[in-house]
């Protein structure tokens, strides 16, 4: 699915379920509100990303020639973790994903710390999954999805 393909009806479902499984009932923290306060131009993912709240890799290029996007919306054991649509290597399909944007957290705590951080690492692995079994089951574009449309074609 192109960029442009990703409309904001689809960017706030998967915002919307997302939000489900990483914070359930609990308050959004005011950092993630502020977040989703996003223009009223701008229908589709291609447009809604040149705002600030998005981080883009790389930053100095136009939405539909990054890598990355990414909205960090957290949850509540770990602020980090990210909403992201990820381009397809060597394509111009985009799905959504979740970034934990937590694997250097290992090599950088001291020892004593260690079991903490996997165990925030297992926890997110865990949101992370949840989440995007929702995304694949709602239909939005995810890998596992994009994997499998390209399995079925080549099936005879």
């Amino acid at each position: 699915m192109a960029l442009s393909d990703v409309t904001r009806a689809m960017l706030q479902q998967a915002i919307r379920l997302y939000l489900e499984e990483a914070y359930g009932s609990a308050p959004l923290p005011g950092k993630v509100q502020s977040r989703l306060a996003w223009p009223a131009e701008g229908e589709n993912l291609a447009e809604l990303a040149a705002a600030e709240v998005f981080e883009r890799s790389p930053p100095d290029v136009p939405p539909a020639a990054c890598q990355r996007i990414r909205l960090r919306l957290g949850n509540p054991r770990y602020p980090h973790m990210k909403l992201g649509v990820d381009r397809v290597p060597d394509s111009q399909d985009w799905v959504f994903v979740v970034d934990c944007h937590d694997r250097q957290l290992v090599a950088a705590a001291p020892h004593q710390e260690r079991a903490a951080i996997e165990a925030l690492i297992r926890g997110n692995n865990e949101v992370k999954g949840r989440i995007e079994r929702r995304w694949t089951e709602a239909g939005l574009p995810t890998f596992e999805r994009y994997i499998r449309g390209r399995l079925a074609r080549r099936s005879p």
